[in-house]
């Protein structure tokens, strides 16, 4: 079975990305517009993955990574898999920083893990296990309580409209504000070989005052806990015991 890895140049091809991102990664399909790149891996004509990159959303959260070379930074937006091969994630993720390294606007690219989520198919907490193994060098914690977006009438809508960041003015007060959680932080060097070693250089100097350290939300730790119970009650079930409720 043949896997290709495609970049996305016609406006169908986006749209099938968005749709395939819509389905199976739980923030939706992200930005639409503005400087945005699309990526996707297929197995015999099926989407099995897809990502998307483009400019980091704050000059603050990019100089934090970058300096006086923020203009530099781009994040992964979106990444997503259904079902694919072991192994295969790490290596398209890998191929799509090389894409995107071509890029002479693109020094760097960030992203975050969000541990109060958890994979749909694993239901492991989001701690960013693929970044790592894509030897993305780890930047450390987010600070909690920063506001995400807002959820007015049943809908989700973000801080960010076009080239404008909302201010809590803005939000209608009939809206349930939305606080982000705490987030592992990345960030990949990319260009060419030896650009790309002076920039990681750079990179793991401002960066060695962080080690990582897992960090759980309250709510995932419960289903985890809950989980491992069910799978002892079941293993004495299968050894011929009982155990009650």
């Amino acid at each position: 079975m043949r896997i290709n890895f495609i970049v996305a140049k016609t406006k169908s091809e986006r749209d099938a990305i968005n749709l395939f991102l819509t389905r199976h990664n739980s923030r939706g399909p992200g930005s639409k517009t503005g400087y945005v790149a699309y990526f996707a891996a297929t197995q015999d004509g099926k989407m099995i993955a897809a990502a998307k990159f483009c400019p980091l959303h704050t000059p603050q959260a990019a100089r934090f990574f970058a300096g006086q070379d923020w203009r530099n930074v781009y994040t992964l937006q979106r990444l997503a898999a259904r079902y694919p091969p072991k192994n295969l994630l790490s290596k398209f993720l890998s191929w799509c920083l090389k894409q995107m390294g071509r890029d002479p606007r693109v020094h760097y690219i960030a992203t975050y893990a969000d541990p109060s989520t958890c994979n749909s198919d694993t239901g492991q907490p989001h701690t960013g296990a693929i970044y790592r193994a894509t030897n993305a060098v780890y930047c450390g914690l987010t600070e909690s309580g920063r506001v995400e977006g807002y959820i007015l009438n049943g809908q989700r809508h973000s801080m960010r409209k076009g080239p404008k960041t909302l201010t809590m003015t803005d939000i209608p007060l009939s809206a349930r504000i939305l606080r982000g959680q705490v987030k592992h932080r990345y960030c990949w060097a990319v260009g060419s070989p030896l650009v790309k070693r002076l920039r990681l250089r750079a990179l793991r100097q401002r960066m060695a005052r962080f080690s990582y350290e897992p960090v759980y939300q309250p709510r995932l730790l419960v289903k985890a806990i809950k989980r491992t119970l069910d799978n002892l009650k079941k293993a004495w079930k299968y050894a011929g015991k009982f155990i009650p409720g």
